[in-house]
């Protein structure tokens, strides 16, 4: 079977070779390999099948990945189950610090995915699935991954944000907080501007779409979002 390219990969590029995708394979690899092996039994995950110098092979997912993804509740309300599902498999893996993209971030609670996001889940029958892309895993705290979810699943969508980032945090079982928005969002238009493998993201000015949402979450967070200080948990 031919290759086909999959279209949405904001930093590689990934094919698919009948039911494998195969993409570049970063030195953090395999001890994303040893993590997708570990998750393997939830059945949400890709599951390695090679590794060399430049590449990568995994399973392939089927189903629709959430370019533009399903908003009703049911979906958010699993998206968030199955975060959580993954942070509370990866307990006894949070020791494993070296070998990661990125440094572990403190406080260590999980492995975190590190980009849970609608872009990085597959659909069926309009519910989450699956997730893929754990380029970004790292030990750190649950409060990255939840915070990011919610800014990806909630606040990019028009209507209904204050509940919806509730029903969210509700779902995962934790409180929400906005403060962490605002650093996770931060963190990343830092990225943005900063990664030199963002070069597409900082010529279609990405930040920019990020900096109006930290105005949102600054402006409306104690009105609209119950703004709070204390821990997610």
């Amino acid at each position: 079977m031919d290759d086909e390219l999959l279209t949405g990969g904001g930093l590689n590029q990934v094919f698919r070779v009948g039911d494998a995708v195969r993409r570049p394979a970063g030195s953090w690899a395999p001890r994303v390999h040893d993590l997708l092996r570990h998750l393997a039994p939830l059945g949400i995950a890709p599951v390695p099948l090679g590794l060399d110098d430049e590449h990568e092979l995994l399973t392939y997912l089927p189903g629709d990945v959430g370019h533009v993804f399903p908003s009703d509740d049911a979906s958010l309300v699993e998206s968030a189950l199955m975060l959580r599902k993954l942070h509370d498999a990866t307990l006894d893996l949070v020791d494993v610090r070296d070998g990661w993209q990125f440094a572990a971030r403190e406080p260590v609670e999980v492995v975190l995915h590190g980009d849970f996001a609608p872009y990085n889940t597959v659909y069926r029958d309009g519910l989450p699935v699956g997730v893929f892309d754990f380029d970004s895993a790292h030990p750190g705290p649950r409060w990255w991954d939840v915070s990011w979810a919610v800014i990806q699943f909630v606040l990019g969508l028009p209507h209904d944000r204050e509940r919806r980032a509730r029903l969210f945090c509700e779902a995962y079982g934790c409180a929400y907080n906005a403060e962490h928005l605002l650093v996770r969002l931060e963190d990343m238009i830092r990225t943005i501007r900063e990664h030199p493998a963002f070069v597409l993201q900082r010529a279609e000015h990405h930040d920019d779409y990020y900096l109006g949402l930290v105005g949102l979450v600054s402006e409306t967070g104690e009105a609209r979002f119950g703004h709070q200080t204390d821990s997610v948990f």
